[in-house]
């Protein structure tokens, strides 16, 4: 008896389901498997059967069964997964060993696809017994379930037989293939700010209210107690770890105690201990002991001064890195970059000015400097010069000694003898009464800036300091009239090319045909960053020209971003971050290449991840706000769309600066990304990965099947919209997954129906999905973490449940429409509002329909804090609308600063009822539409002290004439008027028209004839006009009017 016995066997398994003939050579027939499965019950005897002599006969496979094998490893993955998804009749033990052969048959075919070749006879040997034990215990479970419909019992002989030859097979490979060894350490990115995290949720569940049943019998608290102090030695020690090998090891053993515990708690949160075997309570309480007594004894044996809180950044052995600049020859471009920076070194204020050139890695600041440093005009303009690298590792005295020896043409030898104080006394003297230009390339930090700073006198002569730097805020401006950073722009298609060519081919003025033809391929890659030309251009240099075209179609930027030059560019920026912004940062390598992040996604999906915790005077979400602008300030992230008064609406990270995140996000543990079918077919998932990020078309994320228990994100992304309407049933995967707490879910569309399932991920904190259901169900409230729920659907509203309001964790409630519609609206039921409980941390409620005014003032009495609210008003029948005076009065929450009002009128107002408004004080932006006011009641928005954006759409305000008779709109810096049917805007003379404005929009005001010449006094930027026919004619009075008082930059785009 041998494998042939088994490989007949299972070919007649496919036989019996119609196939003519089994697929012997070629790819496995994936996608037949789950045709295959269940089985009839005579196959599976029958393979029971084959298996077990082929067992006994210990005969190796041969190299044609390893195609047979691989669908035999598929089919037998598939039927587990079944069992496995549901849970139904399975015991806790027994789905514990199913999980363990699960993960052991995806590991072992990941080794087969990967390593075949490489195989002696002993790995053949164990590898044939190791399907031989599976297929054995699988086969018996089948066979137990035919009895009697559950599954209490395996074939335990051979399930330890699994383990132990899985646990044998990948020693072997993790020796002879370590790259392939999947990673099993826990994450290693901000590990302080995480213990902080785990040591507030560990006080939460400690709580008297936090009814943790499940925890009661525990010793939560006294690991609380234990895991405080362990936090404090870590602060105490996180400089010192570096340069001590002892003081490193008791740090990541307190880590991982940590995430220990951490996973402990979950598991009995969620009523499943995963991999119970191998840590439990009394083993962590343990493993603290001792940890703890050898912290004690370090602080006995080591003579360190352990309140020491930083170390000295740069030692005095160490050099500045940096010497005068070389004038580049191949310096193309930016000329219009240079321009703007010489005009401010040569112009302007007599007083000392910094001129800040910022930019992200690899942008050419430096080479931008040396251009301007080295031309004409300003080598005549000052008459003293002086260049100085500072670079991370700086010492202040290197720094002036360099500063001396460019003022200096020879300088004295007794320069090095003299100490920092002197040396900085003598730069001061050397710049007194002269007009200078000092750079200072390569700043890191305010520190150095500050070392220096009393070296440059203000002689009052026009004397400036050029520096350069990825942080847009490590020199504050001198002068008030200082116009702020210069953020350097990519280079132009044109300037890549130059700059390509002029590397490979320096003095010829056309570039061979075979580089022309990839010219577009080559720039689009490059996406301006001179640092990948030139990198690009070094890799073409050392191949034939012939093969450059198959070359450059098998480059990408994870290629690119792996060279040395680039790597230690981008690190350098990764090291310098603070260990709060590091996760951050690494975060957007969840995502797809050259992917736009919304701002507001991303902050919520950081407080999600607890990377942001309130502080005493700002919100989660505000802190993130902070760590988005540092990471923008440090020029790693780009801002792609602005907010109507700035600030960042979406931003994106280059794609050289993505790949970084990718790379040391699974180099860290703390995210693995998965891109496509192929990437996730043959995923090994490390046993301690925190975050699972998918980039695939949604059938291929349902058809992966990953076994991941243990991650607390998932995140799937999807380029593309052509699958949104499709439904995909993904909801019996969920109870995979019971630890997550984050799921992003929002391109696949999980059909009509809310997927119940969701309510077993209990430590849920942000759920975004997308799907066509009519409602939620009230079982969301299990969901107790719940901090944020998404929904996106296709313009139909959707019903909440009454037991939204159990939510009391909720931060941001949001339903979009994938096309945008503005009818798309939660709707809330008005049966037991009374008595609803109040959501007092609700901050964001975007869109929610309300059907009369009753409803409106209950729902405004729950949302106390809300501070930004979309909603729409909707009148079915007068009724309900309709007040004894005849006057509605709408109060909104004194917190609000952001409102969308929309009234949609089937019926439109009941005559002579008029709504009358209480806007709050603090609200900063306001968009109206639907609500057909007549002019006159704008009043009631023109004296709000703090509004700054104002948004008049559709039907906002009804009448031809609009005459503002007094000063208002104080602090109005955007409005924007659409597809109003007013014709003449005018004001009194000498009145104030909205003295801050910024930006005016005008869209399809076809009646439009009149505006203000006396708009925004000299403040106003830009006018935008589109489609409105008289456009020219009433905006010319405005720019004349602009123009006397000097505002000769107004902008006036006219479409």
């Amino acid at each position: 008896m041998s494998w042939t016995l088994f490989r007949r066997a299972f070919a007649r398994n496919y036989l019996l389901w119609g196939l003519s003939s089994f697929p012997l050579d070629g790819d496995p027939a994936r996608d037949l498997l789950l045709k295959i499965i269940p089985v009839e019950p005579e196959v599976r005897r029958t393979c029971f059967q084959a298996l077990i002599a082929s067992k006994i006969s210990r005969q190796p496979y041969e190299k044609k069964d390893e195609h047979i094998f691989r669908v035999f490893i598929d089919t037998l993955l598939i039927y587990l997964w079944e069992i496995l998804k549901t849970g139904a009749c399975v015991m806790m033990s027994l789905k514990d060993r199913l999980k363990m052969v699960y993960d052991g048959l995806r590991s072992l075919r990941i080794i087969l696809k990967e390593n075949p070749n490489e195989f002696d006879e002993k790995m053949r040997d164990l590898t044939g017994l190791l399907l031989c034990d599976a297929g054995l215990v699988i086969f018996s479970l089948s066979l137990n379930v035919i009895k009697d419909g559950s599954v209490k019992e395996m074939d335990l002989e051979s399930f330890h037989d699994f383990l132990k030859r899985i646990k044998l097979i990948k020693a072997i490979v993790a020796e002879k293939y370590p790259e392939t060894s999947p990673s099993s350490k826990f994450p290693r990115t901000n590990e302080l700010g995480f213990i902080d995290f785990l040591l507030k949720y560990m006080e939460d569940l400690t709580n008297p209210d936090a009814h943790s049943v499940a925890l009661s019998n525990y010793p939560i608290h006294a690991i609380h107690e234990e895991l405080v102090y362990l936090r404090s030695f870590l602060g105490r020690i996180v400089e010192l770890r570096n340069e001590d090998q002892e003081l490193q090891a008791l740090w990541d053993r307190v880590v991982e105690v940590a995430y220990m515990v951490e996973f402990l708690i979950d598991s009995l949160l969620v009523g499943d201990i995963l991999d119970s075997s191998s840590i439990s309570f009394d083993s962590v309480e343990e493993e603290i002991k001792i940890i703890k007594a050898a912290v004690m004894n370090t602080f006995d044996k080591k003579t360190l001064d352990l309140n020491v809180k930083e170390v000295t950044k740069s030692p005095n052995n160490m050099s500045s890195q940096g010497s005068m600049p070389i004038i580049n020859d191949m310096i193309v471009g930016l000329e219009d970059e240079a321009t703007s920076i010489i005009n401010r070194l040569t112009r302007g204020s007599s007083q000392l000015q910094i001129v800040p050139i910022v930019g992200m890695p690899g942008l050419g600041k430096t080479t931008l400097a040396e251009k301007v440093y080295n031309n004409s005009l300003v080598t005549s303009h000052f008459y003293t010069r002086a260049w100085c690298t500072v670079s991370q590792v700086y010492h202040r005295k290197n720094l002036l000694l360099e500063i001396l020896t460019c003022i200096h043409s020879k300088p004295p030898n007794n320069f090095s003898k003299m100490c920092e104080e002197d040396l900085a006394a003598e730069v001061r003297r050397g710049l007194l009464r002269t007009r200078y230009l000092i750079v200072l390339d390569d700043l890191w930090d305010t520190e150095a800036w500050n070392e220096l700073e009393a070296s440059f006198p203000d002689n009052r002569n026009g004397s400036r300091v050029i520096v350069t730097s990825r942080k847009s805020d490590v020199a504050d401006p001198i002068d008030e009239l200082d116009e702020g950073p210069h953020f350097l722009r990519p280079l132009t298609p044109d300037e890549s090319w130059d700059l390509l060519n002029m590397k490979l081919f320096p003095g010829n003025d056309l570039p061979p045909p075979e580089l022309c033809d990839l010219q577009m391929k080559i720039v689009k890659m490059c996406q301006g960053l001179p640092l990948t030309i030139v990198i690009l251009a070094g890799i073409l240099a050392n191949e034939d020209q012939h093969g450059w075209k198959e070359l450059v179609d098998g480059l990408s930027s994870r290629i690119v971003s792996s060279t040395e030059q680039c790597s230690a560019a981008i690190e350098l920026s990764y090291k310098n971050l603070p260990d709060n912004l590091k996760p951050c940062f690494l975060y957007f390598g969840a995502f797809p290449e050259d992917h736009e992040h919304s701002s507001e996604k991303l902050i919520w999906l950081w407080g999600a991840e607890a990377f942001t915790q309130k502080t005493q005077f700002k919100s989660a979400e505000d802190v993130a706000n902070d760590f988005l602008m540092d990471l923008i300030h440090r020029s790693l992230v780009i801002v792609s769309k602005q907010r109507s008064i700035g600030g960042v609406k979406a931003c994106r990270v280059h794609d050289l600066l993505h790949e970084f995140c990718v790379t040391k996000g699974k180099e860290e543990n703390f995210l693995q990304l998965v891109r496509g079918y192929d990437e996730i077919y043959t995923f090994r998932v490390p046993r301690n990965l925190r975050r699972l990020c998918i980039n695939s078309n949604p059938e291929h994320f349902c058809k992966s099947r990953l076994f991941a228990p243990t991650i607390h994100s998932l995140i799937h992304s999807d380029g593309g919209k052509r699958h949104r309407h499709r439904g995909f049933e993904i909801s019996s995967i969920f109870g995979i997954f019971k630890l997550v707490r984050v799921l992003e879910l929002s391109n696949i569309n999980v059909g009509t129906t809310f997927p119940r399932e969701l309510e077993l991920l209990v430590r849920l904190r942000y759920l975004a999905i997308l799907g066509n259901m009519d409602s939620i169900p009230s079982s969301i409230a299990n969901l107790l973490n719940l901090e944020t729920f998404v929904l996106k659907t296709v313009g139909r509203p959707v019903l909440l449940p009454d037991t939204i309001w159990n939510l009391r964790n909720l931060r941001h409630l949001q339903i979009k429409d994938i096309y945008s519609e503005p009818f798309c609206s939660f709707l809330l039921p008005t049966d037991n509002l009374d008595t609803a409980a109040n959501l007092c941390d609700l901050n964001t409620f975007s869109r929610v329909s309300f059907s009369s005014l009753d409803i409106v003032r209950k729902v405004f009495s729950k949302i106390p804090n809300i501070h930004k609210l979309k909603c729409i008003l909707i009148a079915y029948n007068e009724h309900d609308w309709v007040s004894a005076d005849k006057i509605l009065v709408l109060d909104f929450p004194s917190g609000l600063e952001s409102l969308n009002l929309m009234f949609n009128h089937y019926t439109g107002l009941p005559n002579p009822c008029r709504f009358e408004f209480q806007f709050p004080l603090a609200i900063r932006k306001l968009t109206l539409s639907g609500l057909r006011f007549p002019w006159s009641q704008i009043s009631v928005i023109e004296n709000l002290p703090n509004l700054e954006v104002l948004k008049l759409l559709r039907d906002a305000f009804d009448g031809e004439i609009w005459n503002m008779e007094k000063e208002g709109f104080p602090k109005v810096r955007f409005l924007k008027i659409a597809a109003l049917d007013i014709v003449k805007w005018t004001a009194y003379e000498g009145v104030g028209c909205f003295p801050s404005l910024q930006k005016l929009v005008l869209i399809n005001c076809r009646f439009l004839k009149e505006i203000p010449s006396c708009l925004g006094s000299s403040t106003l930027e830009i006018i935008e006009a589109s489609d409105c026919p008289y456009s020219a004619s009433f905006i010319k009075p405005l720019q004349e009017e602009q123009m006397d008082l000097g505002n000769a930059d107004l902008k006036i785009l006219i479409s």
